[in-house]
């Protein structure tokens, strides 16, 4: 099945600036763990899924697709760069986050040991999971982004909205070369646990790196203790979203984000 309405894609220079970035870059020094958490995963994700849709590239008839997939490509390479620099700069203050980045580099080996449908079937399911938490933070930015500097939303908010417009072109792809339903929906539970599990084990790590910050001092401990109350919160708002992803008929873009795609686009300088 292939889209009949989907986002245009644009390929935007990020106006993040590397420079010096405090390890509490948010008001809650939870919220800030979180969000690297995330960012660590960033670079090797964004370059598997490009590869994941390489791979069968040569087998796209439709040239609207074909044009889809070029600025899906730029996207994610540049994503990939930016959130490299921020994961550098983040490492270089209290982190030590080495082991995990061995840890991704391991899974993604294992995955690319998978056959090219299993590899796709990830990427679609990944690409669902970012375009929710995208539309989640520009739906309540005052939970995800509150006490950001500006440089920090520009990275964020531009990501976000990439990840929106593109939403689609994996799953575009996966219908026309695949067209598996089984397979989408066993990666879809596979990826579920794998996401959410090392997340959460990443930002713990975090936590507990920073405990001093993050768990001994009661003005942290209420803004934290608020966070993740709104965390909990994210994940029973996306679960209708989450849930559609197994309906035979599903596609991306019956999830209508287009009001915050339009808001967060007047934000952003192409």
């Amino acid at each position: 099945m292939m889209s009949k309405q989907v986002n245009t894609i644009t390929v935007r220079q990020t106006q993040f600036k590397p420079e010096k970035i405090e390890a509490h870059y948010t008001e809650s020094t939870l919220m800030s763990h979180f969000l690297t958490a995330l960012s660590m995963s960033f670079p090797q994700g964004e370059r598997f899924f490009v590869e994941t849709v390489r791979n069968v590239r040569d087998q796209i008839s439709d040239q609207q697709l074909q044009k889809d997939i070029s600025g899906f490509i730029g996207q994610e390479a540049h994503h990939a760069l930016a959130h490299e620099q921020f994961n550098q700069l983040v490492q270089s203050s209290e982190y030590h986050l080495k082991k995990f980045e061995k840890a991704y580099e391991q899974e993604m080996i294992r995955l690319r040991g998978l056959s090219q449908r299993r590899q796709l079937a990830a990427t679609v399911a990944l690409e669902h999971f970012t375009a929710m938490m995208a539309g989640y933070m520009l739906k309540y930015p005052d939970v995800m982004f509150k006490g950001l500097s500006e440089n920090m939303k520009n990275l964020w908010l531009w990501h976000a909205v990439e990840e929106i417009e593109h939403k689609h072109v994996a799953f575009d792809v996966y219908q026309q070369v695949f067209d598996n339903l089984a397979q989408r929906r066993r990666s879809m539970r596979t990826i579920t646990l794998g996401f959410i599990s090392s997340t959460v084990i990443m930002t713990s790590h975090l936590v507990w790196q920073d405990r001093k910050s993050t768990l001994y001092q009661p003005r942290q401990f209420i803004k934290n203790a608020k966070t993740l109350v709104g965390l909990t919160q994210m994940m029973w708002r996306l679960l209708p979203d989450y849930l559609a992803f197994y309906k035979a008929s599903f596609h991306p873009s019956e999830i209508d984000q287009q009001d915050l795609l339009s808001k967060a686009r007047e934000l952003l300088v192409n």
